[in-house]
């Protein structure tokens, strides 16, 4: 009894929906047909863009120009600042990474920190790499930011050397799988 009342309500629905079923299928096709054409627009765009200028795309061919190495550090930590930058230069050379004292692609470590309880520092670190960049509308040369990676942790100040080489290692990773 259920299942003949359900079949004949069904029936009444389709019955009903007839002239709407039609409208809604032309509208479909159209709704189909725009969506394929905005579809074809973005794949249109996607090749004909050029690759990124930004991440690890733009470390394509970087190894003939070398990488220079500059480390900032704030407070207590200016101290280190040599001893990161010669423990990154030594990470990146250990990798056939090309290391240059002054050159077009520089990697920068910035490290800012705030003292903590017991002997624990917050630091916050940032590794980025710039490329000088023509800028046509001006006709100079500028430094741009290419690739970064940062972290933030609570650390002791001698286990500095371990943070650093978490966001050494993702530089690596990218420059190695494109070069």
């Amino acid at each position: 009894m259920l299942l003949s009342h359900f079949l004949s309500r069904q029936s009444d629905l389709r019955q009903h929906r007839k002239p709407e079923f039609q409208h809604v299928l032309g509208g479909s096709v159209f709704r189909l047909f725009r969506l394929s054409c905005l579809f074809l627009a973005m794949l249109h765009t996607a090749l004909a863009a050029p690759p990124s200028a930004y991440g690890k795309t733009s470390l394509t061919g970087l190894k003939k120009y070398g990488v220079a190495v500059q480390v900032a550090c704030n407070g207590t930590l200016e101290q280190h600042r040599e001893t990161l930058k010669t423990h990154i230069e030594d990470r990146l050379r250990a990798r056939k990474v090309p290391v240059v004292p002054l050159g077009s692609a520089t990697l920068k470590l910035l490290v800012t920190s705030i003292a903590s309880e017991e002997g624990f520092l917050v630091v916050h670190m940032t590794l980025e790499l710039d490329q000088s960049a023509w800028l046509p509308s001006s006709g100079k040369m500028v430094d741009a930011p290419t690739w970064d990676a940062w972290k933030m942790a609570e650390s002791r100040e001698e286990n500095l050397l371990e943070e650093v080489d978490d966001l050494v290692g993702l530089f690596l990773n990218d420059y190695l799988a494109v070069n």
